[in-house]
């Protein structure tokens, strides 16, 4: 699949996709157009709705028809089906607004409870660099080796036991022990068993011993929990014994079983941490940003000695309408010895704008603005700070100070911009540690 089979679309935007651009999706003949485009979106609502796009055909001012989609929240990629074949021949793929390195930053985020959502019944045939979850290939490995339980694969295997005569004996043992005449007749013998007990079932056993780990595992989704309890539970009970072989890798034979063959190959992508599979994908942009913002404070909060809280909520009680809010929830809050600084990440364009002055832009910012100060008003210090961070293409920071006309106390609220970069991170979270000083 080259570039020409990829549609791509910002977050949060709109785009038209005249003829030219659809060529790939469509059935070749000019003058059904218009039908190809209605096609095309019908055959791939499914996917359209994975990522909340809103698809659909018109006419410009040149009474020319185009394909528009408008992006949602939503990052990732999806298969495209032709209007002409009704096949998968492409993928649309929706990317961050700021040139973000979300590949790149995706994978330090497992430790902020946050990957992408899969969806394995829509298979992209493409080597896109997000791979799906481990558990997807462990979910995948429970259900090949239960087929392959059933098909009880034997191989003969060596097994040394004691005999009263001799055959195909150990003779070095029995000179060694054979001094003792009560072992006189005990021959250390080798014999030829087939068995489905063998060391390569054992480890293809080890392997299953890791997927159900992985599948029981926090991060995996409840729907698939629940799916394989029962299978689990019937496999542990029968499956596993003293006889696990621990493997980092297991040899294919040209001489294995299909099934075992299939097996092993999804064995070797679990010991190996990888995964085949692409399929497709989606994360909210918001709370990607969001997580990120947190997993650069937790850096700077362990390396200040700050204690950092990710989410704590503020509980609203009293007499309320049922409109009202239940809890206040910003995004950071750290805390060292009295001092707070309250952190709010906002995916937003006003860095990119800084020098403009739209009133929607205003009104979006006081909104902003007013939030962080209501988290920090449960601060009892009298110097107050606080933190808006956006995307931006570099570290950028802003420093404005809100003064009260009533008491001593006052606000200093740091606009920050952020690069989207896992190269980026220790030069940022050396900049923002200098912030902490002021």
């Amino acid at each position: 699949m080259n570039n020409d089979t990829v549609l791509t679309l910002q977050v949060l935007s709109s785009n038209i996709f005249t003829m030219d651009k659809l060529n790939f999706l469509l059935s070749g003949d000019k003058r059904k157009f218009e039908r190809d485009i209605q096609k095309l979106i019908s055959l791939n609502k499914k996917t359209f709705d994975y990522l909340g796009i809103d698809a659909h055909g018109q006419y410009d001012d040149s009474f020319n028809f185009f394909l528009c989609l408008r992006s949602s929240e939503y990052s990732g990629a999806v298969p495209l089906r032709s209007a002409g074949t009704g096949l998968v021949c492409g993928y649309l793929k929706v990317v961050g607004r700021y040139g973000e390195d979300i590949d790149g930053v995706l994978p330090l985020l497992k430790d902020e409870d946050f990957t992408p959502e899969f969806d394995n019944t829509m298979l992209i045939g493409s080597d896109m660099a997000v791979a799906p979850p481990k558990y997807i290939e462990c979910a995948k490995y429970v259900d090949k080796y239960v087929q392959a339980d059933r098909f009880q694969w034997q191989k003969f295997t060596n097994r040394k036991i004691t005999q009263t005569k001799p055959r195909n004996t150990d003779w070095a043992t029995y000179y060694l022990k054979s001094y003792d005449p009560s072992n006189v007749f005990k021959y250390p013998n080798s014999i030829n068993e087939l068995t489905t007990e063998h060391s390569e079932w054992a480890a293809l056993k080890y392997v299953l011993s890791l997927a159900i780990s992985e599948l029981r595992a926090g991060t995996t989704p409840k729907s698939i929990k629940s799916h394989y309890a029962d299978i689990i539970r019937r496999l542990e009970r029968v499956c596993f014994g003293d006889d696990l072989q621990i493997v980092d890798h297991i040899d294919v034979h040209s001489s294995d079983p299909i099934i075992i063959k299939e097996l092993k190959a999804i064995a070797n992508l679990i010991l190996k941490n990888t995964s085949d599979i692409r399929c497709a994908w989606r994360i909210d942009y918001s709370r990607f940003f969001e997580r990120y913002v947190q997993y650069i404070f937790a850096q700077l909060a362990y390396k200040r000695g700050y204690r950092a809280f990710n989410n704590p909520h503020f509980g609203i009680s009293g007499q309320k309408p049922a409109w009202a809010l239940k809890y206040l929830e910003p995004d950071l809050v750290m805390i060292k010895d009295g001092d707070q600084v309250v952190v709010d990440a906002k995916y937003k364009s006003h860095m990119y704008n800084f020098d403009s002055n739209f009133t929607e832009l205003h009104d979006v910012f006081r909104d902003d603005f007013h939030q962080v100060l209501a988290y920090s008003s449960f601060s009892s210090a009298q110097q107050k700070r606080t933190i808006i961070a956006y995307p931006y293409k570099e570290f950028k920071c802003y420093a404005t100070t809100v003064h009260s006309s009533l008491n001593e106390c006052e606000n200093k609220t740091f606009l920050i911009g952020l690069p989207i970069s896992k190269a980026a991170i220790i030069d940022v979270i050396d900049s923002l540690n200098k912030i902490l000083l002021y």
